[in-house]
Protein backbone atom coordinates (compact mmCIF):
# COMPACT_ATOMS: atom_id res chain seq x y z
CA UNK A 1 0.00 0.00 0.00
CA UNK A 2 1.31 3.34 -0.69
CA UNK A 3 2.72 5.79 1.79
CA UNK A 4 -0.38 8.29 2.97
CA UNK A 5 1.49 11.58 3.49
CA UNK A 6 -1.08 14.44 5.28
CA UNK A 7 -2.53 16.83 3.52
CA UNK A 8 -2.31 20.60 4.10
CA UNK A 9 -5.19 21.82 6.04
CA UNK A 10 -5.06 24.24 8.58
CA UNK A 11 -5.80 22.54 11.58
CA UNK A 12 -6.38 25.08 14.27
CA UNK A 13 -6.27 23.69 17.79
CA UNK A 14 -6.70 20.26 16.93
CA UNK A 15 -4.01 18.14 16.71
CA UNK A 16 -4.39 15.35 14.36
CA UNK A 17 -3.93 15.18 10.67
CA UNK A 18 -5.46 14.50 7.33
CA UNK A 19 -4.58 12.39 4.75
CA UNK A 20 -6.39 11.04 1.68
CA UNK A 21 -7.07 7.19 2.79
CA UNK A 22 -10.66 6.66 1.36
CA UNK A 23 -9.21 5.38 -2.54
CA UNK A 24 -12.11 7.27 -3.89
CA UNK A 25 -12.24 11.18 -3.52
CA UNK A 26 -16.67 10.32 -2.09
CA UNK A 27 -14.99 8.41 0.62
CA UNK A 28 -12.33 11.64 0.92
CA UNK A 29 -15.16 13.83 0.99
CA UNK A 30 -16.76 12.10 4.11
CA UNK A 31 -13.52 11.64 5.88
CA UNK A 32 -13.31 15.62 5.97
CA UNK A 33 -14.84 15.02 9.29
CA UNK A 34 -11.74 13.17 11.78
CA UNK A 35 -13.51 11.00 14.26
CA UNK A 36 -17.01 11.62 13.44
CA UNK A 37 -19.17 10.93 16.20
CA UNK A 38 -16.95 11.23 19.38
CA UNK A 39 -15.86 14.29 21.56
CA UNK A 40 -12.49 13.83 19.97
CA UNK A 41 -14.42 15.17 16.05
CA UNK A 42 -12.68 17.37 14.00
CA UNK A 43 -14.29 19.23 10.52
CA UNK A 44 -11.43 19.50 8.26
CA UNK A 45 -13.92 21.46 6.07
CA UNK A 46 -14.07 24.77 8.45
CA UNK A 47 -12.65 27.56 6.18
CA UNK A 48 -13.16 28.23 1.92
CA UNK A 49 -9.43 27.43 2.31
CA UNK A 50 -9.53 24.61 3.74
CA UNK A 51 -12.21 23.11 1.29
CA UNK A 52 -9.49 24.71 -2.05
CA UNK A 53 -7.07 22.35 -0.41
CA UNK A 54 -8.85 19.38 -0.04
CA UNK A 55 -10.21 19.99 -3.71
CA UNK A 56 -6.38 20.47 -5.17
CA UNK A 57 -5.34 17.61 -3.78
CA UNK A 58 -7.72 15.20 -5.30
CA UNK A 59 -7.01 16.66 -8.63
CA UNK A 60 -10.49 19.07 -8.64
CA UNK A 61 -9.96 22.35 -10.15
CA UNK A 62 -10.65 25.42 -7.78
CA UNK A 63 -12.17 28.50 -8.56
CA UNK A 64 -12.22 30.77 -5.39
CA UNK A 65 -14.20 28.82 -2.64
CA UNK A 66 -16.86 30.94 -0.74
CA UNK A 67 -18.92 30.51 2.41
CA UNK A 68 -22.15 29.59 0.46
CA UNK A 69 -19.77 26.65 -1.43
CA UNK A 70 -18.37 25.48 2.04
CA UNK A 71 -21.71 24.81 2.98
CA UNK A 72 -22.80 23.17 -0.06
CA UNK A 73 -19.97 21.24 -0.13
CA UNK A 74 -20.86 19.91 4.15
CA UNK A 75 -24.13 19.10 2.85
CA UNK A 76 -22.87 17.13 -0.31
CA UNK A 77 -20.81 15.19 2.76
CA UNK A 78 -23.81 15.07 5.10
CA UNK A 79 -25.41 13.37 2.20
CA UNK A 80 -22.70 11.18 1.40
CA UNK A 81 -22.55 9.82 4.59
CA UNK A 82 -25.96 8.97 5.49
CA UNK A 83 -25.37 6.53 2.21
CA UNK A 84 -22.05 5.36 2.30
CA UNK A 85 -21.41 4.50 6.10
CA UNK A 86 -24.46 2.19 6.22
CA UNK A 87 -23.02 0.42 3.03
CA UNK A 88 -19.55 0.13 4.82
CA UNK A 89 -21.39 -1.91 7.23
CA UNK A 90 -23.39 -3.66 5.40
CA UNK A 91 -26.27 -2.03 6.14
CA UNK A 92 -29.19 -0.64 3.65
CA UNK A 93 -28.69 3.41 3.45
CA UNK A 94 -32.11 4.82 4.10
CA UNK A 95 -34.49 5.00 0.91
CA UNK A 96 -34.87 9.40 1.60
CA UNK A 97 -31.08 9.59 1.60
CA UNK A 98 -30.56 7.66 -1.33
CA UNK A 99 -33.44 10.01 -3.39
CA UNK A 100 -31.78 12.98 -1.62
CA UNK A 101 -28.36 11.83 -3.11
CA UNK A 102 -30.20 10.78 -6.46
CA UNK A 103 -30.97 14.92 -7.16
CA UNK A 104 -27.15 15.46 -7.01
CA UNK A 105 -27.03 12.49 -9.55
CA UNK A 106 -29.05 14.54 -11.94
CA UNK A 107 -27.44 17.98 -11.70
CA UNK A 108 -23.77 15.97 -11.83
CA UNK A 109 -24.59 14.29 -14.77
CA UNK A 110 -25.67 17.22 -16.89
CA UNK A 111 -22.51 18.71 -16.29
CA UNK A 112 -20.23 16.52 -18.09
CA UNK A 113 -20.22 14.96 -21.94
CA UNK A 114 -17.69 12.95 -24.33
CA UNK A 115 -14.95 14.76 -25.00
CA UNK A 116 -14.94 13.96 -29.31
CA UNK A 117 -11.09 13.99 -29.29
CA UNK A 118 -10.03 11.92 -26.27
CA UNK A 119 -13.26 9.88 -26.11
CA UNK A 120 -12.98 10.50 -22.25
CA UNK A 121 -15.32 12.12 -19.66
CA UNK A 122 -14.96 15.76 -20.00
CA UNK A 123 -16.50 18.27 -17.25
CA UNK A 124 -17.89 21.79 -17.58
CA UNK A 125 -15.88 24.21 -16.59
CA UNK A 126 -17.22 25.19 -12.27
CA UNK A 127 -18.72 28.67 -12.33
CA UNK A 128 -18.78 28.06 -8.37
CA UNK A 129 -16.59 25.43 -5.95
CA UNK A 130 -19.49 23.68 -5.81
CA UNK A 131 -19.80 23.03 -9.46
CA UNK A 132 -16.16 21.22 -9.12
CA UNK A 133 -17.66 18.65 -6.86
CA UNK A 134 -19.77 17.00 -9.21
CA UNK A 135 -17.07 14.17 -10.12
CA UNK A 136 -17.06 13.09 -6.11
CA UNK A 137 -20.67 13.24 -6.97
CA UNK A 138 -20.24 10.78 -10.05
CA UNK A 139 -17.87 9.04 -8.20
CA UNK A 140 -20.32 8.09 -4.95
CA UNK A 141 -22.60 7.00 -7.64
CA UNK A 142 -20.06 4.52 -9.04
CA UNK A 143 -19.26 2.99 -5.56
CA UNK A 144 -23.04 2.63 -4.53
CA UNK A 145 -24.39 0.67 -7.79
CA UNK A 146 -21.37 -1.43 -7.79
CA UNK A 147 -22.04 -4.92 -8.00
CA UNK A 148 -20.86 -5.46 -4.33
CA UNK A 149 -19.80 -3.47 -1.70
CA UNK A 150 -17.45 -6.06 0.38
CA UNK A 151 -14.08 -3.92 -0.28
CA UNK A 152 -16.16 -0.91 1.32
CA UNK A 153 -15.13 -0.41 4.24
CA UNK A 154 -15.02 1.46 8.10
CA UNK A 155 -12.03 1.72 10.24
CA UNK A 156 -12.50 -0.34 13.65
CA UNK A 157 -10.54 2.48 15.20
CA UNK A 158 -11.36 6.00 13.82
CA UNK A 159 -14.62 4.96 11.64
CA UNK A 160 -13.05 7.16 8.37
CA UNK A 161 -14.40 5.29 5.24
CA UNK A 162 -12.22 3.55 2.54
CA UNK A 163 -12.13 1.16 -0.54
CA UNK A 164 -10.09 -2.08 0.60
CA UNK A 165 -8.21 -2.10 -3.14
CA UNK A 166 -5.84 -5.24 -1.55
CA UNK A 167 -5.39 -8.37 -4.02
CA UNK A 168 -6.57 -10.29 -0.97
CA UNK A 169 -9.04 -8.37 0.23
CA UNK A 170 -7.75 -7.85 3.79
CA UNK A 171 -7.37 -4.08 4.33
CA UNK A 172 -8.16 -3.60 8.12
CA UNK A 173 -7.26 -0.07 8.91
CA UNK A 174 -7.67 3.32 6.95
CA UNK A 175 -4.05 3.64 7.62
CA UNK A 176 -1.66 1.60 8.98
CA UNK A 177 0.80 3.89 10.20
CA UNK A 178 -1.73 5.57 12.18
CA UNK A 179 -4.90 3.25 13.29
CA UNK A 180 -3.44 -0.10 12.43
CA UNK A 181 -0.37 0.62 15.09
CA UNK A 182 -2.85 2.67 17.59
CA UNK A 183 -5.37 -0.71 17.39
CA UNK A 184 -2.31 -3.35 17.26
CA UNK A 185 -0.56 -1.49 20.47
CA UNK A 186 -4.32 -1.12 22.26
CA UNK A 187 -4.54 -5.08 21.75
CA UNK A 188 -0.96 -6.04 22.73
CA UNK A 189 -1.67 -4.02 26.11
CA UNK A 190 -4.99 -5.92 26.94
CA UNK A 191 -3.83 -9.01 26.20
CA UNK A 192 -0.70 -8.24 28.22
CA UNK A 193 -2.90 -6.82 31.47
CA UNK A 194 -5.51 -9.96 31.49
Amino acid sequence: MPRMDALNLEAGNYRGTYKLVGGRPSLDLVNTVSWPGTARMHDWLDSPENLQRWMRAIGLPTPKAKASDLKAAIDLRNDLDAVLRPLASGEQPPRRRVEDLNRRIEQATLRRSIDPATLAWKWKPAEQGIDALAPVIIDAAELITAESHERLRHCPACAWLFEDRTRNGQRRWCDMADCGSRDKARRYYNKRSD
